[in-house]
């Protein structure tokens, strides 16, 4: 009698087998002719985004000719979406906050106070001197 395999589909984890870009794509809002959005103006000029988005084949790159003060919107993988306004900078520093934000995984930042993260529970479980019976107890 022939074994048959069962058939399932993997889940999808970064690390293990291939690597999904948390940032699939970046939205950048400018104003034509506003002073505040000259350093975005400059990097659409002298095709550094170009550059950019050559280099980051996965990520979608959206230029908007807006009125108003130039915005970064960047949208993540876990339906997050970051907002960045970059009025009055230069280029070469909105350049530095796109690639920042673009290899960031769009979850909120937070502190760990323990050592380990882990999703599986202890192979040893839980202990406190409660969980021992009463005559092993150490006695003071």
């Amino acid at each position: 009698m022939p074994v048959k395999a069962i058939s399932k589909v993997s889940i999808a984890r970064n690390g293990i087998g291939a690597f999904v870009v948390p940032c699939h794509r970046i939205k950048i809002n400018y104003c034509n002719w506003g002073g505040s959005s000259k350093g975005v103006r400059e990097l659409l000029k002298d095709g550094q985004i170009n550059q950019l988005a050559a280099k980051k084949p996965s990520i979608l790159f959206e230029v908007v000719k807006r009125s108003g003060h130039p915005s970064v919107e960047f949208h993540y993988n876990n339906d997050a979406v970051k907002d960045l306004e970059v009025k009055n900078m230069d280029s070469s520093l909105v350049l530095k906050k796109i690639n920042e934000l673009s290899q960031a995984s769009g979850n909120e930042l937070f502190k760990w106070n323990h050592k380990v993260l882990s999703i599986n529970e202890s192979v040893r479980g839980i202990w406190s001197p409660m969980h021992v019976a009463k005559d092993a107890r150490h006695k003071i």
